[in-house]
């Protein structure tokens, strides 16, 4: 069924659909024509991104066919509507210097919010890249492949919820992105509250293509290896593409970048009175190897590093230096040295980025039944290995009696020695592997009923996810045994060790640290089965235009599976194994979930239309029991070149899975009991903790099969002006509500709002709650808290025994601000043609409350303010490049709102107004002054470089920050935490030849 669209247009039209078809990147073509529109989408959320006619009187030689754009089933014959549609096509993301899906959507200026670094520590997911569009948090930004939901990816993001990986597309398929920013529940249900993501993949192709690209980071560590081959086949009733991809991206160490591996790389700003007396960038650097006399207490430490032999440091290379235990009492100006030890780069094995490796295939075919049917099948697999390491790890010994010490009279001895990569076999052996395999098989048919007024599709699907983590870890009772040896007996109760310390102070081979290093092995998988039908076309004739309508029904099933290894279960376990993750996740779940949508696109006069969507969603395993949304967009048209728009509606996120099935896990904390406080007076209107403890409570932590949905508000309005030829402007003001997020409680403050529910209000802190709690809440809140009865000497309240710490619907967020875009195509010149873009999204308002007692706050001037992009396309005979600005800016640096530092380093406090109060401080009665200063602006530049030798072969070079800028908060302390990107500039060459 090979349906012909035609595009007509003269070359003024031509010239502004190019303008409106990147709205944040300029193309760089070969030819300066304005490209011909993409094929209509068949029905999924393609796009096609066309300006509207700018003159009546050739509407005839521009008329465009109606497609179907992201953000509507309803095809349109104009690309722009009531939403604005951001496209990215494949050929922009290369010419821009990115090297992955991942990295050109984070590049979009709507995508302000941040998401977790690949450095953080417990980053439990070490291969997944989410989007943060409008700031509303990762996971609330819905990911579409070719129109549909993808799997989630199978770990909990962040050690809690589900998000859509964005790190595994391959970008050889990628035909376009298209991106709707703003809420769209309406016509995509769930998770469409930040906006939606559609991955449009190559569905023809012309030809066969192969690709080869090799680049490197010119501070070194990291090198990239990218070799594609595409095309098609095709017949009188068939078609069939294919793409092959791999992809090798190297991870990048810390050591790599000798400015942030280590702790004595904190900044001379940020160096306290200590550091700059002896003129070192850490006092008590993290070690690495040590022996301590633990009797010993004539110094400041209270306890002495006993001296490594000479040379110990240096025969584990860069890893470990010799180094002191230093202290400084800046009043009396005392200086002690507890002794020496090998310290260590501790930053110098972690991971800055990720390294990643990835292979790649996908198909789409189609068949022809009859001219009015058609089937279609699409099958997809992506395998990633992603390469990932922090903290290296160790033996550390007990406290232990050693007869040798002191000459035969014995000591209390205690050490420490961290497994350097070369005892483990080599830097491979360090790395946490997480093998990745997604795949996704989808078929339908699709057709034209009623004489081609309705397009109609069928289509069911199946995606998976699995991830298969590998790590290093070290079996703590194998490992005791071969660094402390047989106990030999006690002294005064003490434990007898005759350790070997050669094995201390000297590498030891690989072949005596096989018997306790091994790897772990954590399986997770997620999975997702979907149909749906869909139907679209126009009613009937209205008074002022066709009526048009599309309606659809899904349904879908969902799951996820956490296994972890056994062996990082007990932490009582004396072979147990330790988790280079932080924590260990378990749990497992599957629900079902229903959809039902219509939308109706309704001329109102002949400059006025109405956008109107309703749909209604049920999922399983909620305490809703379905959620309706709506939305309502009007497009006013006064004339052809000038475009006013706006949208309201609702939005939904059904509770995560993770949230859900998270299986229970406890531990036992020392609390303060607010409620025994308030029954015993309050005295001197304090709770102290030795007063009103509450001792080993079981904190008991589990997933809720009592949550809500979150549920939204999204508004926004602008306008699209075709100023004068050529050039294009658009401005968005957007205003976005969520209410009832969802989130873990803090045990400490459930025992607060308890306390405030029975006792009117009433805090220990003496600060009233901004709002009373409500009655629901308070009932939660009851539940969770279990006491027994009132005993005398004991909590006047019964004393706590166990807190049940589940995720509820607890948080509210508003994010408010304006997208502005800006396209240009200049007249052709002898030197060629050139086109410019310009692209500003500016949040002005950034306000949540994490309880329902909470007043909203404003933390803008924390968050990221501004994000702009500019760009600049050339194309001249058989050359083209371009030239893309990016920058970002807002947030407050690390030390605002403290005071700076007098001249010594010591740091006055902030609730002082910078007064130093200390009779005895060498500053006594100065100021300083207090730091208000945010982040300057980062500013990013990438390129590329192209020239067509011939019809077949073509050249093209990339480069990414090309002024190879470093951006880091140098009041930020050690390490990366405060680093916005350590790579640097990044270069690559790229062949591709098409036959």
């Amino acid at each position: 069924m090979t349906r012909s669209k035609s595009f007509r247009c003269t070359a003024l039209c031509g010239a502004l659909s190019l303008a409106l078809y990147a709205p944040l990147v300029v193309q760089a073509e070969e030819t300066p024509a304005a490209p011909a529109a993409p094929a209509a989408a068949q029905d999924q959320g393609q796009a096609q991104t066309a300006q509207p006619k700018k003159d009546d009187a050739a509407k005839d030689k521009k008329e465009l066919d109606k497609v179907v754009v992201t953000g509507s089933r309803i095809a349109r014959s104009q690309a722009e509507g009531p939403a604005p549609v951001t496209v990215l096509t494949g050929e922009q993301l290369k010419k821009q210097g990115f090297a992955t899906v991942y990295e050109a959507v984070r590049s979009l200026t709507e995508a302000v919010g941040n998401v977790q670094n690949d450095y953080d520590w417990g980053q439990s997911a070490v291969n997944v890249k989410p989007l943060n569009l409008r700031n509303l948090g990762p996971g609330r930004s819905l990911l579409l492949i070719n129109g549909h939901r993808v799997a989630d990816y199978p770990l909990p993001y962040a050690g809690k919820g589900n998000v859509a990986n964005f790190n595994n597309i391959p970008t050889g398929i990628v035909d376009r992105i298209e991106v709707l920013t703003g809420s769209a529940s309406a016509i995509y249900g769930s998770d469409a509250m930040g906006g939606v993501v559609n991955v449009i993949l190559k569905q023809n192709a012309d030809g066969h293509t192969v690709r080869a690209k090799w680049g490197e980071a010119t501070r070194g560590g990291r090198r990239d290896l990218d070799l594609e081959a595409s095309g098609g086949f095709s017949g009188k009733k068939w078609n069939l593409v294919y793409d092959l991809q791999h992809f090798n991206r190297g991870q990048l160490l810390a050591k790599d970048r000798p400015f942030m591996d280590a702790e004595d790389d904190v900044p001379y700003q940020d160096w306290g009175p200590g550091q700059r007396y002896f003129n070192v960038g850490a006092l008590t650097p993290y070690p690495g190897l040590y022996l301590r006399d633990r009797d010993a207490a004539s110094n400041p430490t209270g306890r002495t590093y006993i001296a490594p032999p000479a040379g110990a440091c240096d025969q584990y290379g860069d890893l470990y230096y010799l180094a002191s235990r230093l202290s400084y009492d800046r009043n009396s100006k005392t200086a002690g040295n507890g002794g020496q030890y090998c310290a260590q780069r501790v930053f110098g094995n972690w991971s800055l980025r990720t390294g990643s490796k990835n292979d790649s295939g996908y198909l789409y075919g189609t068949y022809d039944i009859t001219d009015n049917l058609q089937a279609w099948a699409s099958v997809g697999v992506w395998k990633t290995t992603g390469q990932f390491n922090t903290f290296l790890d160790g033996f550390s010994s007990p406290v232990y009696w050693d007869q040798r010490a002191n000459n035969g009279t014995g000591g209390n001895r205690n050490f420490l020695k961290f497994q350097s990569p070369g005892e483990l076999g080599g830097e491979k052996n360090v790395l946490t592997l997480s093998r990745e395999t997604s795949a996704e098989i989808n078929a339908g048919l699709k057709g034209r009923i009623f004489n081609d007024r309705f397009d109609w599709e069928l289509m069911a699907g199946r995606a998976t996810y699995s991830d298969h983590e590998s790590f290093p870890t070290l079996n703590q009772g194998q490992m005791f045994d071969y660094y402390m040896g047989p106990q030999l007996g006690t002294h005064n109760g003490t434990p007898i060790y005759a350790p070997d310390y050669n094995k201390l102070w000297n590498p030891v081979p690989a072949s005596a640290t096989a018997a306790f290093s091994k790897r772990g092995e954590n399986r997770a998988i997620s999975f997702l089965n979907q149909a749906q039908a869909t139907i679209s076309g126009e009613l009937f004739k209205g008074w002022a235009g066709p009526i048009g309508f599309a309606g659809a029904l899904e349904y879908g099933q969902q799951g996820y599976h956490l296994t972890p290894d056994p062996k990082t279960l007990d932490s009582n376990d004396p072979d147990g194994w330790y988790t280079p993750f932080g924590n260990v996740q378990q749990g497992g779940g599957t629900r079902s979930h229903y959809g039902a949508a219509v939308e109706f696109k309704v001329p109102l006069l002949k400059m006025l239309t109405a956008n109107i969507a309703t749909r209604y969603d049920k999922f399983q395993a909620t305490q809703n029991a379905g959620k309706p949304t709506y939305q309502i967009g009007l497009e006013f048209r006064p004339t052809s070149t000038l475009l006013f728009r706006g949208t309201y509606g609702t939005s939904f996120r059904a509770p995560d899975m993770n949230f859900i099935y998270r299986a229970p896990s406890s531990d036992f904390r020392s609390l303060t009991d607010p409620s025994w406080c308030y029954l015993a007076g309050w005295p001197n209107r304090q709770c102290n903790f030795d007063d009103f403890k509450a001792s080993n409570i079981v904190i008991s932590r589990s997933g809720s099969p009592d949550l809500r949905y979150e549920t939204g508000k999204s508004i926004s309005y602008g306008f699209v002006w075709d100023a004068f030829k050529n050039f294009s402007v658009s401005a968005d003001l957007w205003d976005i509500k969520i209410k009832n997020l969802i989130d873990d409680i803090d045990e400490g403050r459930l025992l607060r709002d308890e306390a405030a529910c029975k006792y009117g209000g009433w805090t220990q802190d003496g600060v009233a709650l901004a709002s009373p709690p409500s009655a629901a809440y308070c009932a939660d809140v009851a539940k969770r808290i279990h006491r027994a009865p009132v005993v005398p000497g004991g909590s006047l309240a019964g004393n706590i025994t166990q807190i049940d710490v589940q995720p509820i619907n607890r948080a509210d967020t508003h994010v408010r601000g304006i997208d502005i875009h800006m396209n240009y195509a200049l007249p052709k010149t002898r030197i060629g043609t050139f086109r410019l873009g310009a692209s500003l999204t500016n949040q002005i308002t950034y306000e949540t409350r994490q309880f329902p007692t909470d007043v909203m706050e404003n933390s803008t001037e924390y968050q990221t303010h501004y994000k702009f992009t500019g760009t600049i396309n050339w194309n001249y005979n058989r050359w083209n490049a371009t030239l893309a600005m990016f920058q970002k800016a807002g947030g407050r640096d690390n030390r605002y709102g403290g005071c700076m530092p007098f001249a010594d380093g010591y740091v006055p406090s902030s609730n002082l107004n910078c007064y130093d109060s200390d009779p005895s401080s060498p500053t006594y009665g100065q100021w300083t002054a207090l730091h208000k200063e945010h982040r300057p602006a980062r500013r990013y530049f990438n390129g590329s470089l192209g020239y067509q030798f011939n019809d077949n072969l073509k050249i093209n070079v990339y480069g990414a920050n090309l002024l190879n800028k470093i951006y880091r908060d140098n009041w930020c302390g050690d390490f990366a935490y405060c680093v916005d990107d350590p790579v640097g500039r990044e270069l690559s060459a790229e062949v591709v030849y098409h036959f």
